[in-house]
């Protein structure tokens, strides 16, 4: 029976209302993660009642997004489990990371198959054009795909600047430039096999700002927490804003732009064209920079170089320090003109950032409003990613599964 409250899913074949989908969303989303399950179960995880149950499951078994997983042990097929007709797909994600090119083939449920990695600065010769690094990457990740049978129903290409535009270009790149870069565009023509593969995706190639990916992969962890705002610095500085639970892009996809935030009064030129953003004071590669730390990234890699500065700022290194708290101090100054905008519950705080969290913190409270009994001045939290870099990645699979059960048709066989 339906549950109080319920209302009965239509037995027609058309397009099921928002209050059903959204309903269809969390029973895919269940067997995606949980693999096949019996109503019963589907009713207990989900919390809809078993009269909602029934008629999605029955709506789903006629489109061919579910089909019957197997047989009940008293032979009543309604105690059957049920599984994904669809549950052999795949996603394939891509992003460029401060040392490395990276493509991974996982599960719908986000379980990582393989992985593909090619150094950006090669231990022999020249640094090779990264987007062709990527297109390599790509290229291995997708006949990875096909060699195990499973077809891709999600291609994610993970970028650092902002996405914009239709067809959508990468703009505020620290790594591509600041003009706009037709990413998906130039992956066509150096990887052949992304072209053959793009007519076989349930959805159009989807290019994501990595915070945004790391941000939602955050918000997971944070139950309850639906307004958030994600700062990093690793890879650049980057940052990213979820609002009312779901990813905020604004208009143009420019919503959260951290990095080019002009704080500095009379400051150097940015690339971007401005006096004093924030990039031009706290980008990594500057810092490390400023603490000596140059010579080391080239030898060692960014990250390495990054976890240095960790401790050399523990250990009270003067050099290492000073050029920390510098960038502590205007990383400080742009959330006190972004977190009275954005009125975020929480700040997370990525990457290197995060373990000098402290720093950070004071800067932000130092010119915070004392009205209302200090309760102002104490709000929001910032806290220290819980995930790591892993949070990309995790971030973007999920997304990537949200797009997918949000529209049953796409996951029918």
């Amino acid at each position: 029976m339906t549950a109080a409250g319920e209302s009965p899913v239509p037995t027609t074949t058309g397009p099921l209302d928002e209050v059903h989908r959204a309903q269809s969303a969390r029973l895919l989303d269940h067997l995606v993660v949980h693999g096949p399950a019996t109503r019963s179960e589907l009713a207990t995880a989900t919390g809809l009642g078993r009269g909602t149950i029934a008629g999605l499951t029955s709506r789903l078994l006629d489109a061919g997004v579910l089909r019957p997983g197997g047989t009940a042990a008293s032979g009543d097929g309604r105690a059957a489990p049920l599984a994904l007709t669809a549950a052999d797909r795949v996603l394939v994600t891509a992003m460029l990371t401060p040392d490395d090119a990276i493509a991974t083939v996982a599960t719908l449920g986000g379980d990582e198959i393989a992985r593909f990695v090619e150094p950006l600065i090669p231990v022999d010769g020249d640094a090779a054009d990264p987007l062709e690094l990527l297109a390599i990457v790509l290229t291995r990740a997708a006949a990875r795909a096909q060699r195990g049978n499973h077809p891709v129903a999600d291609l994610t290409v993970l970028v650092d600047g902002a996405v914009v535009g239709r067809p959508a270009v990468v703009v505020a790149d620290a790594r591509l430039g600041s003009e706009p870069v037709d990413v998906l565009g130039a992956l066509r023509i150096l990887a052949p096999a992304l072209a053959e593969l793009e007519p076989g995706l349930a959805l159009p190639i989807t290019l994501l700002p990595s915070a945004s990916a790391a941000a939602s992969a955050e918000h997971a962890e944070l139950p309850g927490i639906d307004e958030l705002l994600y700062i990093a610095g690793d890879d650049a500085v980057t940052a990213a804003a979820i609002s009312g639970g779901r990813p905020l892009t604004g208009a143009h996809g420019l919503a959260a732009t951290f990095a080019h935030l002009p704080v500095v009064p009379g400051g150097a030129r940015c690339t971007c064209g401005q006096l004093g953003c924030l990039a031009t004071v706290a980008a990594p590669e500057l810092v490390l920079e400023r603490a000596g730390l140059t010579e080391f990234a080239a030898a060692h890699g960014r990250t390495a170089a990054l976890a240095e500065l960790v401790e050399r700022v523990a250990a009270a290194d003067d050099r290492a320090r000073w050029s920390w708290l510098d960038a502590a101090h205007w990383i400080g100054r742009a959330l006190q003109l972004v977190v009275p905008t954005l009125d975020p519950s929480a700040v997370i705080v990525g990457g290197y950032w995060g373990v000098l969290l402290g720093d950070v913190d004071a800067a932000f409270r130092a010119n915070r409003p004392t009205i209302g009994g200090g309760a102002l001045e104490a709000i929001p939290t910032l806290a220290p990613a819980r995930l790591g870099p892993g949070a990309v990645f995790a971030g973007a699979r999920r997304q990537a599964r949200e797009r997918l059960v949000a529209e049953p048709s796409l996951l029918a066989g």
